[in-house]
């Protein structure tokens, strides 16, 4: 079976065996409870490598040439309990599932719930950035602590491919006539 968004969290490891296990640990340094692991689904090298790959070609990001509305919260020098609040605000369900994928080796799918409760690790000194299947929405984290947040994906592939095909031909058309006054053979 190969990899999906619809079927990538099947390619799961145990927590408790995961390197970056650390992130899903709280303030007491201990690992998620048994309920929490449940919404955690830390992926396989090739699962994660796959996903990492997914988020590079898709190469989204939150501006206003990919979605209708951006905002950014800068939560640099912002507390815990404000920083989980902004992310509350941010409207997502609780349950919807999320990608992470922090390198080409370590993914993770989660509910939105832990990336509220373990935001803490999540957010924290370095890039991050946290999408769902829909690709509606983006959730972006710069290391210096700035979160910006794209919602209602309006970026049409076709549209753009357009754009790019006459501005082409019109590119070309331009050549050939500066070549034609010109002399140029």
């Amino acid at each position: 079976m190969g990899f999906s968004l619809e079927n990538i969290e099947e390619f799961k490891i145990p927590l408790d065996d995961y390197i970056s296990k650390w992130i899903f640990t709280d303030e007491n340094e201990q690992l998620a409870s048994k309920e929490h692991q449940d919404q955690i689904f830390p992926l396989t090298k090739e699962a994660a490598n796959f996903l990492w790959d997914h988020e590079v070609k898709i190469g989204i990001i939150c501006s206003e040439k990919f979605f209708k509305n951006i905002s950014a919260f800068d939560g640099g020098s912002s507390g815990q309990q404000t920083i989980k609040k902004y992310l509350y605000n941010l409207g997502i369900p609780f349950s919807q599932k999320v990608f992470i994928a922090q390198q080409p080796d370590t993914a993770f799918v989660l509910t939105w719930k832990m990336v509220i409760k373990y935001s803490h690790n999540l957010f924290f000194a370095h890039d991050q950035i946290v999408w769902d299947r829909t690709l509606n929405w983006q959730l972006e984290f710069h290391h210096d602590g700035l979160f910006t947040f794209g919602r209602d994906f309006i970026y049409d592939g076709q549209s753009e491919m357009q754009k790019n095909k006459e501005k082409t031909q019109i590119a070309l058309k331009e050549m050939a006539e500066r070549k034609n006054r010109h002399g140029f053979d």
